[in-house]
C-alpha cells in the first residue's frame, strides 16, 4: 500500500529568478536532480516508487502501460496482450483462468555469456561484442527465453521480500495467499518459513511451479480462479521485471532449484547479489552507482530490442537542498529538479524553465468517518454522549449525520482557492482512468439547506437541538488537508453554532495509532488519502476494495460499523465484479459501486490529487502514468540543443 502524502504548501522565502542560460550543457545527458534515493536495483527486492526508477529503465516486463493510460497495455517481452478475444485468456469450467504470454525472440540482455576457445563462459557487454563474439554466445546466456520469464516470476514470489513481489503471489493464488510465507505456513501447519520442513518447502515450490509453465515459446499463468488485475500487476516495474537466470546464478543468486529456494528467501539488502548489479534488457544500463556522492549514472543500451533511447546517459543526483537544485536548474546544469510547490508559479515564468502542472494522480483525498468509536477515556469524543459536550460512539453510524457533513463541505472553494483549480472533485473511490469512473456520477456540493435537512433528521431530531463537540485529526505539515477540515469546520458552525468540530494536527505516527484499533478506533473523523497498488478497481489492492470492502484498508481503520455496512451493501457487488474477466460485465458494477458510495455517504470524497514536473524548456517526452506514482520512464525523453 502507498500512503499518499499531501504536497506541502507552506510559504517559502521569495527567491529572485536568475537569468536562465541559453547554452545546452551536457548534450545527450539528462541530469535528474531529486531528493530521493534508490534502495536497490533488484526488481524483486524494491517496494517504493524511487527504487522503481531503476527497474523501470533497466529491466523489461512482459507488458508495458500504453503511455499514460493505466488500464491499457501494449506488448513488450510478450508479443501480444492476452485477452478473451485473442484466446490468450481462457476460463475453465471449474472457474480457473489462464493467461498465456507469447515470448518475443531475439532479445538480449545488457551482458551475455560468451564461450571462449577454452570452453569457459565470460559475461561481456553485448554492445561491445564483435561479430565473432556474438557467434560465440552460449545459447540462453543473456538471450531471454520463456524459461527466464518463468524463473523471474518464481524468484520474485519465493524471495518474498517486497509488497509488489508478494502481489504476484496474490495473482498466482487468486488472492488465497498474500505472500509465500502464508502459503508455507498453511501448507506445513507451522508458524514461520523457518519452521517448515524441506518436504513442505518443496511441496509449495512444486505447486507454484505447476502454475507458471512453459510451453514452447509461451509462458502460461494458471490461476485457480479469477484475478482480473493480473495484467495490471504484470505491467508494474517491480518483481515482474525479467532477469536472465544463468546470469543471476553466476553472481551467486538463486539458480532455480526447487530444493534450496529458502536460502534466498528475504535476503539482507547488502548480501543480495543484485543489490548494486544488474543485467536487464531495458533501454538503459547501470554504469555507476556512487553511494557516497549519491549519484547514479545510467548508460544507453544501444541494442535495446525496441530501438535505442534518444538520450545517451541519465545522471540521477540526490540533492536535499532546494537552493542548490534551483541554481543548478537555472544554470542549465540540471535538466529536471524536484521543486517545492510554492515555487511553481515563479518557475513557470522563468526563462528556460518549463513547468508541467496539474498532473493527475491515482489517489484522492477524503474525510473518513469511523464508528463505533473508542469510548474508553477518549478525549476526541468529549462526554461520549449526545449532549452538546461530545458525541456518542455511534455518531457517524447515522446516515443523516454523514450526509449532513457531506453537504457542509465547500468543495468548490477548496478546489479553486486552495488547490488553485489544478484538479477536480472526487466522485468516489475510483478516479479518472480507473474502471467504473464516470464523469456524470453524483457528487455532493456545499448546500447548507440540505445539510440542515439531514441534521434535523439525525438521532430523531435531537442532534439539531443539542449540537455536538468532537476533535478531528490531521497529519501535521499538510496545509491542504488542514484547509479541508477548516472549511468543514466553518460550514458546520454556520449551519448551526452548536456544531463544534475542533481540529488537532499530529505527527502521522500519532494519527495512525488512533486508527489502529479495528473494532473501535479513537479518531471520529480523519482527513487523508490512500492510493491503490494497481490500476484495477477490484481485488485485495484495488481502489474500490480499499474503500468499500469490509477487509479493505479503510475498513480496517473506520470501525466495525463501517465494515458491517460494507459487508451488507457493497461486498456482494465487489465479489460479482471480481468473479468476471470481462470488462463489459465488470465496468457497470464498479460504476454502480461508485454511485452507492454517494448514496450511503461512506466517505467525504474531496479531490483527486495532482502533481507537477519542472524541467529545462528543451526537455520533452515525459509520459505521466499515474499508477507509476510519477516515476520517470527515460526511454521517450529527448533533450534538444538550444
Amino acid at each position: 500500500m502507498k500512503l499518499a502524502l499531501a504536497l506541502a504548501m507552506g510559504m517559502g522565502l521569495a527567491v529572485t529568478a536568475a537569468p536562465a542560460m541559453a547554452e545546452t550543457k551536457n548534450p545527450g545527458t539528462f541530469v535528474f536532480m531529486w531528493t530521493d534515493d534508490i534502495q536497490s536495483f533488484d526488481p524483486a527486492y524494491i517496494a517504493n516508487t524511487p527504487s522503481s526508477y531503476g527497474a523501470l529503465n533497466i529491466y523489461s516486463r512482459l507488458l508495458n502501460f500504453n503511455g499514460s493510460k493505466i488500464s491499457e497495455f501494449v506488448p513488450s517481452l510478450s508479443t501480444e496482450v492476452p485477452s478473451l478475444e485473442n484466446g490468450l485468456i481462457k476460463q475453465g469450467d471449474d472457474g480457473s483462468v489462464s493467461y498465456t504470454f507469447p515470448i518475443r525472440k531475439g532479445v538480449f540482455a545488457h551482458k551475455v555469456g560468451v564461450k571462449g576457445a577454452d570452453g569457459k563462459i565470460t559475461w561481456e557487454y553485448y554492445d561491445k561484442l564483435t561479430d565473432a563474439q556474438k557467434a560465440a554466445i552460449e545459447p540462453g546466456y543473456g538471450q531471454i527465453t520463456p524459461d527466464d520469464v518463468r524463473y523471474s516470476l518464481l524468484r520474485a514470489i519465493l524471495q518474498g521480500q517486497s509488497w509488489m513481489s508478494n502481489a504476484i503471489t496474490e495473482v498466482i493464488t487468486a488472492g488465497k495467499y498474500t505472500d509465500i510465507a502464508k502459503w508455507v505456513e498453511t501448507e506445513g501447519k507451522v508458524k514461520s518459513v523457518d519452521e517448515a520442513s524441506p518436504e513442505t518447502l518443496r511441496a509449495v515450490y512444486d505447486q507454484l511451479a505447476s502454475q507458471i509453465v512453459v510451453d514452447g515459446d509461451n509462458v502460461t499463468l494458471k490461476l485457480p480462479k479469477s484475478f482480473p488485475a493480473t495484467l495490471g500487476v504484470i505491467a508494474l516495474p517491480f518483481g515482474t521485471s525479467v532477469l536472465d537466470k544463468e546470469w543471476v546464478a553466476s553472481v551467486g543468486g538463486w539458480d532455480g532449484s526447487g530444493d534450496d529456494w529458502k536460502k534466498h528467501y528475504r535476503p539482507e539488502l547488502g548480501a543480495n547479489p543484485l543489490f548494486a548489479d544488474e543485467n536487464g534488457t531495458g533501454p538503459f544500463m547501470l554504469e555507476e552507482w556512487d553511494r557516497t556522492d549519491r549519484r547514479i549514472t545510467l548508460k544507453r543500451f544501444d541494442n535495446y530490442f525496441m530501438g535505442p533511447a534518444k538520450l545517451e546517459r541519465v545522471v540521477m543526483r540526490t540533492v536535499p537542498e532546494w537552493t542548490t537544485r534551483r541554481l543548478q536548474l537555472l544554470s542549465g546544469d540540471a535538466d529536471f529538479v524536484a521543486a517545492p510547490v510554492e515555487f511553481i508559479d515563479e518557475l513557470s515564468k522563468t526563462e528556460g524553465v518549463k513547468v508541467i502542472d496539474g498532473l493527475q494522480k491515482v489517489f484522492s483525498r477524503g474525510v473518513f468517518f469511523a464508528w463505533p468509536l473508542d469510548d474508553n477515556d477518549n478525549p476526541a469524543i468529549g462526554s461520549g454522549k449526545l449532549d452538546g459536550a461530545g458525541i456518542p460512539p455511534d455518531f457517524f453510524g447515522d446516515i443523516d449525520v454523514r450526509k449532513g457533513f457531506n453537504y457542509a463541505q465547500n468543495y468548490d472553494a477548496l478546489i479553486n482557492q486552495v488547490l488553485l483549480g489544478k484538479t477536480v472533485q472526487s466522485r468516489g473511490p475510483t478516479v479518472r482512468g480507473i474502471m467504473g469512473y464516470r464523469p456524470d456520477s453524483p457528487v455532493y456540493s456545499y448546500d447548507p439547506a440540505k445539510a440542515e435537512e439531514h441534521f434535523k433528521k439525525a438521532f430523531g431530531g435531537k442532534l439539531w437541538d443539542v449540537g455536538f463537540t468532537f476533535t478531528a485529526y490531521v497529519t501535521e505539515g499538510n496545509p491542504q488537508l488542514t484547509a479541508a477540515l477548516s472549511a468543514l469546520q466553518m460550514g458546520l458552525s454556520r449551519i448551526n453554532p452548536k456544531f463544534k468540530m475542533q481540529i488537532q494536527a499530529l505527527p502521522w505516527a500519532s494519527v495512525s495509532d488512533k486508527l489502529n484499533n479495528r473494532e473501535k478506533p479513537a479518531a471520529p473523523l480523519t482527513v487523508m488519502g490512500w492510493g491503490p497498488d494497481y490500476s484495477d478497481p477490484g481485488g485485495p489492492l484495488g481502489a474500490a476494495s480499499y474503500y468499500l470492502s469490509p477487509t479493505g484498508l479503510v475498513g480496517g481503520m473506520a470501525g466495525k460499523g463501517y465494515r458491517d455496512l460494507m459487508a451488507e451493501k457493497f461486498k456482494p457487488l465487489l465479489d460479482e465484479a471480481w468473479a468476471s474477466n470481462d470488462p463489459a460485465v465488470r465496468e457497470p458494477i464498479y460504476a454502480k459501486l461508485q454511485e452507492m458510495s454517494y448514496d450511503y455517504a461512506t466517505t467525504q470524497f474531496l479531490w483527486e490529487d495532482f502533481g507537477y514536473v519542472v524541467t529545462r524548456s528543451n526537455i520533452d517526452g515525459y509520459v505521466d502514468n499515474m499508477i507509476l506514482y510519477g516515476a520517470w520512464d527515460f526511454y521517450p525523453v529527448t533533450k534538444a540543443n538550444d
